[in-house]
């Protein structure tokens, strides 16, 4: 590409247009003539081509510029070269990186004498202050590793208003005192001194009655990263998984006792091995075991794994491979335990959309050893699970989707997506079973650049990369990026009966009492008059409609009130916000992100708009709704109830007051109590009378029967309103209905008595007066 750059613009450009400047001095006379004379076609091709010669010289400038960086190691920014430089430096790049030998990839996640360890799944975001003579060059020098990288800082704060009031615009720019966001450090980053390996439990809390600092769980464990644990098989698991096998006994028990369920329930002899092997290391250090809750916490954790741990080396470090771009075949009479405990393993960590497992049915069937009715009973109740007939179109339906993500929002990569919205819908994507045919070509181009969309492959069979796997789980041969970290490495592996016992378990983890929240589409077609395929009630009882189908959505709990919240929230609200109405006196972690991710998956599911985030990440860390995707029946009676005041036209004022009339529904939120929702409703409840109040007395001369609708629906909506009843008695008698009238003010006395309070003098003058009128003549004549 870049030989055709470089060579083809000046060939292209010669042959077309010729050579722009002049071969000779030109003299005053030629200057004149040029000046006098038309222009010919020759000369105004050549003023044409001046400007892309011109850019193929920038360009050319950059490309020598970024080669010069790339061979000295350091950053040389141009600021003439603008985004000239960012091309280049990515081309530059891409060939410095192709030319590594296969080795490199494989070695950055297993360095001799340097293992690559767990590190706790969580990490909070990273700041940095600005000093005087800081730059984001010396910044990513210092906090990142390599000045190249300050692109990355520029992208997660460009824009962003900073403490001052200054908005970071220019990446050259940067003042001291400002805080800038830095990404998130990658957990194979980090390393430890080759003396000790460490596996810490991933997002496992102390609880506050006994707290156990993280280094010391830590180093008390002893440095394993596989257990071997005593069941008759003799199955070897990683420490994840057994730490997830304990977290999912956990959970079960919790949902047993919800519903008041008494009977003994013995746990299969794999999970009670997981569990003793698991927290014997504790017990014997002295250290306190993880509480239950401690544990159910570790498996709503957002954090998106990388990495599998496969095995360990004789040495007692880790064998480890990564997921994104993972693309590995596994061969041997000992290939299909390994699948199987690296599934298990994969599935409890699949919760909360960080995995998704894609498994043909006939390969799932063949790992578990189950018949068809036994296998969709279980995988319907598993996590992260996505039985396919196609595993290719599944693949490429996800690598399309993302790729047009990237290209719309201008990232690298799925992380850079991940860093900057947590509570997206982007889990590590993983391919498991055999690839035959013209199926494996698909598949191989699809993870070829898998690490960049989140997308891998762990095949039973010969593949590109392979890995021959003696009887005794031994990896007996190894080839490709992975020969480093897998060579002569002791497997984990797991039988088929023990499995599906750990599999049932973290089924049985699962809530049961869940009801969906998108029903089956209706088979035809309902009319739609919105321009959003979504439409969020909130005045009223909070409903959520989805273009196509013709009951609400099931959205109960947080999700509910998220919607809520951001209905009084047009123009967004922070993460700290929703944090404080959400959970009211609660240090906020990943729940916000993992509710996040809940309520886009209802959405998505329901629509069908895959890859849509419905609610929006800003720069500045706010979250808003979509308005091209959702809309409020608040925020169009806001809309026309403002146009209606505003406007000078008393035919427009009329149309948008029937339109806001038309969205009257109700209390704010009926059925919510939270404060922040409380604080609206009353202002909200007045501004609907008003509104029904005005429609109604522009409709009472020509359309009397839409006035009277107007202001029962008026009185419905807030009945303690005395003047509300009294202008519908008086509008009632004005088109001769007394006996409705009567009947009207019968009802307001009876109201008032309930409230036991006393009408006002203007409201009982009016109610004895009542009892008089008969006729309009008659009412007419007693006022």
């Amino acid at each position: 590409m870049l030989i055709g750059v470089e060579v083809g613009i000046p060939v292209m450009l010669l042959r077309f247009a010729g050579w722009p400047l002049p071969r000779a001095i030109p003299t005053g006379g030629d200057i004149e003539a040029f000046l006098m004379n038309p222009i010919s076609e020759e000369v105004l091709l050549k003023a044409l081509a001046c400007p892309l010669w011109l850019l193929w010289g920038a360009f050319t400038a950059a490309l020598v510029v970024e080669a010069a960086a790339a061979v000295r190691g350091v950053e040389i920014h141009v600021p003439m070269l603008g985004p000239l430089q960012g091309i280049a430096a990515g081309l530059i790049g891409s060939l410095s990186f192709a030319m590594l030998p296969i080795e490199a990839e494989a070695a950055s996640f297993s360095t001799p004498g340097r293992p690559v360890v767990d590190a706790p799944q969580h990490v909070d975001p990273r700041t940095h202050v600005v000093k005087k003579g800081d730059s984001l060059w010396s910044i990513a020098k210092h906090e990142l590793g390599e000045s190249r990288s300050w692109r990355k800082i520029w992208k997660l704060n460009a824009h962003r208003r900073q403490g001052d009031g200054q908005v970071f615009t220019d990446p050259e720019h940067i003042r001291p005192g400002w805080k800038l966001r830095l990404p998130a450090l990658r957990p194979e980053a980090i390393t430890l001194d080759h003396t000790r390996s460490v596996a810490l439990i991933p997002e496992a809390q102390p609880s506050a009655a006994q707290p156990v600092p993280a280094k010391a769980q830590a180093e008390d464990l002893g440095g394993q990263f596989v257990v071997t644990i005593n069941v008759p098989s003799g199955a070897v698991i990683a420490l994840s998984a057994a730490s997830g096998v304990c977290a999912a006994y956990a959970a079960a028990q919790f949902h047993r006792r919800r519903r008041r369920s008494s009977d003994p329930v013995r746990p299969p002899a794999v999970v009670q091995a997981a569990r003793s092997t698991f927290f014997q290391p504790f017990r014997d250090q002295g250290v306190s075991v993880p509480s239950n809750g401690d544990l159910i916490r570790q498996m709503s954790s957002i954090e998106t794994p990388d990495r599998l741990m496969i095995g360990t080396h004789d040495d007692g470090t880790a064998a480890a491979v990564p997921l994104s771009g993972l693309s590995l075949g596994l061969t041997g009479p000992g290939s299909l335990d390994v699948v199987r405990a690296l599934l298990l393993d994969l599935l409890h960590q699949a919760g909360n959309f960080r995995l998704e497992i894609i498994i043909t049915t006939a390969d799932a069937a063949a790992i578990v050893e189950l018949d068809r009715g036994g296998l969709d009973a279980l995988a319907n109740r598993l996590p992260g699970v996505t039985l396919v007939d196609s595993p290719a179109n599944r693949l490429e339906e996800i690598r399309f989707t993302r790729g047009r993500i990237l290209a719309e929002r201008d990232a690298a990569d799925i992380d850079e997506l991940r860093q900057r919205d947590p509570g997206e819908l982007l889990p590590n994507v993983l391919l498991i079973g055999t690839i035959e045919g013209d199926t494996a070509a698909r598949v191989q181009s699809l993870v070829t650049a898998g690490a960049q969309y989140g997308l891998g492959a762990l095949l039973l069979g010969t593949w590109t990369s392979s890995c021959h796997i003696g009887p005794d789980h031994r990896a007996t041969t190894a080839e490709g990026p992975y020969a480093r970290p897998l060579h002569n490495a002791s497997l984990v592996h797991l039988p088929a009966a023990d499995l599906v016992d750990a599999l049932r378990n973290l089924a049985d983890a699962q809530p049961v009492d869940n009801v969906p929240d998108t029903p089956a589409p209706p088979a035809t077609a309902i009319p739609w008059e919105h321009a959003t395929p979504i439409r969020v009630r909130v005045l009223g009882k909070p409903a959520v409609w989805v273009k196509g189908h013709d009951q609400p959505l099931r959205i109960r709990g947080l999700k509910l009130l998220l919607l809520v919240y951001f209905a009084l929230h047009p123009q967004g609200a922070t993460k700290e916000a929703i944090g404080e109405a959400l959970w009211p006196g609660k240090q906020l972690g990943h729940e916000f992100h993992s509710l996040l991710r809940h309520l886009r998956d209802a959405l998505e599911k329901a629509t069908g708009l895959t890859g849509e985030p419905f609610i929006q990440a800003m720069d500045d860390e706010t979250y808003r709704i979509d308005p091209a995707k959702m809309s409020y029946d608040l925020w169009d009676f806001q809309e026309a109830a403002k146009t209606a005041r505003t406007t000078p036209a008393p035919e427009t004022q009329r149309a948008e007051l029937d339109r806001a009339a038309s969205l009257c529904g109700g209390e704010l939120a009926t059925g919510i109590h939270e404060d922040w929702v409380l604080d609206e409703k009353y202002p909200l409840t007045l501004a609907q009378v008003d509104v029904l109040t005005q429609f109604a007395s522009l409709c009472r001369a020509d359309d009397p029967d839409r006035a009277v609708d107007a202001l029962e629906r008026a009185r419905d909506i807030d009945p303690d309103a005395e003047e509300t009843w009294c202008h519908l008695i008086r509008l009632l008698h004005n088109l001769g209905r007394p006996a409705q009238a009567r009947h009207t003010g019968q009802l307001l006395r009876a109201h008032l008595h309930g409230l036991q309070v006393e009408p006002t003098p203007e409201t009982e003058e009016l109610l004895a007066a009542i009892t008089t009128w008969s006729t309009p003549q008659s009412r007419r004549r007693s006022s």
